[in-house]
């Protein structure tokens, strides 16, 4: 059954992927199409949806798992960092802007629009907990952490704007209501979960127009893509897996991160490369491959736990 899951997730991104190739190709999007839309997709639907996945009741099953969960999550986070500085040496990658995009990549996997349902598929619905408390802390990380990634530069001279943009400010006030357990009134919740939820759609669609810029050739033969998916695939989650294994007993607890490490590469890479000005069409071949890649490798690493 995980099998054609992640077949079935992977063939939903694949047709909207070729939808943006295709408009791409046939002039309906252009270049300064695309930066508006990422720019859209950055500043207003990401932050609706990182405010409406931390809108998660807080419950007494939440607060006994509190602390080995926080264990989980350091080394979950702890084997992401070690692969993001080890990688672009690996890979000798030319520049600093092509080096946060690649740190990025190894630190930020798709643990949304794959993660959910994988998950549900491999370990039942009561695995979904897990997968939202890890959501919740992508979005805390990746516009602060994620930012100073990819664009070194602005972290080293501590530029406010870096930290007063939509994401870090909705992570913010989603984590204060998430502590509080206060919950946005209905009209307003529903708006902004009509607002998330094209947010995958949109960004598979700009990967798409940037993959029409590219040519098949580079894909095939860009030794630093061939070098992030054989890391976000198989070497993160097998090095995860390795380290709980030993002090987890929990089968939800261990596995459900070890399949999120398994992801590929999130599609947010790419906007937010295009974003802060960085290495997109890099971040569009690690999207891609990675992507298709998961289809061979996520099976193989459910073996581990199943």
């Amino acid at each position: 059954m995980g099998f054609f899951t992640v077949a079935y997730s992977i063939a939903i991104l694949f047709i909207l992927i070729g939808a943006g190739f295709l408009c791409m190709k046939g002039g309906v999007l252009t270049r300064d199409g695309i930066s508006g839309i990422t720019s859209f997709v950055v500043n207003v639907t990401l932050p609706a949806l990182i405010l409406q996945s931390m809108q998660v009741p807080v419950t007494d099953a939440m607060l006994s798992q509190l602390f080995p969960l926080l264990i989980v999550l350091v080394a979950f986070y702890g084997v992401s960092f070690a692969a993001a500085f080890l990688v672009p040496k690996i890979s000798s990658s030319s520049s600093d802007l092509e080096t946060g995009v690649i740190r990025f990549m190894m630190i930020f996997s798709n643990l949304g629009f794959m993660g959910f349902p994988v998950s549900a598929a491999v370990f039942g619905p009561e695995s979904l907990f897990y997968v939202s408390i890890f959501n919740m802390t992508f979005s805390l990380l990746v516009f602060s952490v994620g930012v100073v990634l990819l664009r070194p530069d602005m972290g080293k001279y501590l530029d406010r704007k870096l930290f007063l943009n939509p994401g870090i400010i909705a992570s913010g006030v989603g984590l204060g209501l998430f502590v509080t357990g206060a919950r946005i009134p209905g009209p307003f919740a529903d708006a902004l979960d009509l607002l998330g939820s094209v947010t995958s759609p949109l960004a598979m669609i700009i990967v798409g127009a940037f993959l029409a810029t590219l040519s098949a050739e580079r894909l095939l033969t860009d030794r630093a893509v061939w070098t992030v998916a054989s890391f976000r695939l198989i070497v993160i989650p097998l090095a995860l897996f390795l380290i709980l294994r030993p002090f987890i007993d929990d089968p939800l607890l261990l596995g459900v991160p070890v399949l999120l490490a398994a992801m590929p590469v999130a599609a947010n890479t790419v906007m937010l490369a295009e974003e802060y000005h960085v290495d997109s069409a890099l971040a569009s071949r690690g999207v891609f491959l990675t992507t298709l890649l998961c289809i061979v490798t996520i099976p193989l690493i459910t073996t581990l736990f199943t």
